[in-house]
């Protein structure tokens, strides 16, 4: 696992928009959905993001927001899914979360995943007004 950087950028949003893809939802929602998600160089400057694999098939992006540290990103390629890259990259952004002396990590997770999230002992948390937010005490 390493920092990402500006290199990066290409690669990171290949794996955002093959997620996305398989995303159950219409095709109409997974065009709408995918230009807040894909990464820009300037995101680099205020969140912290790794990659795993070269090629790249793992992403991770953190952020610190005042209710605790945002896991903004995770994402894995699907060719590559059940091989721990995920378990990987949350206890990366576990490990961030700590070292930033934060206490609480949250995601606002797609329906989709959050029995991964639930998995991994983050517990459903009304922190953030969004349907599917979760929490982790670190």
């Amino acid at each position: 696992m390493r920092k990402a950087g500006n290199k990066d950028i290409d690669s990171i949003n290949k794996i955002i928009e093959l997620c996305l893809s398989n995303r159950p939802v219409s095709d109409r929602i997974k065009k709408l959905t995918l230009s807040s998600l894909l990464f820009k160089p300037t995101d680099l400057d205020f969140m912290a993001i790794w990659v795993v694999g070269e090629p790249i098939t793992g992403v991770l992006g953190l952020q610190k927001i005042n209710e605790g540290m945002l896991l903004h990103s995770i994402y894995v390629n699907p060719s590559s899914s059940n091989q721990g890259i995920g378990c990987g990259l949350l206890d990366q952004a576990y490990q961030y979360t700590l070292m930033s002396n934060q206490n609480k990590l949250l995601v606002k997770a797609f329906y989709e995943s959050v029995g991964f999230f639930k998995k991994a002992g983050f517990a459903p948390s009304n922190i953030l007004d969004y349907p599917h937010t979760l929490e982790l005490a670190v």
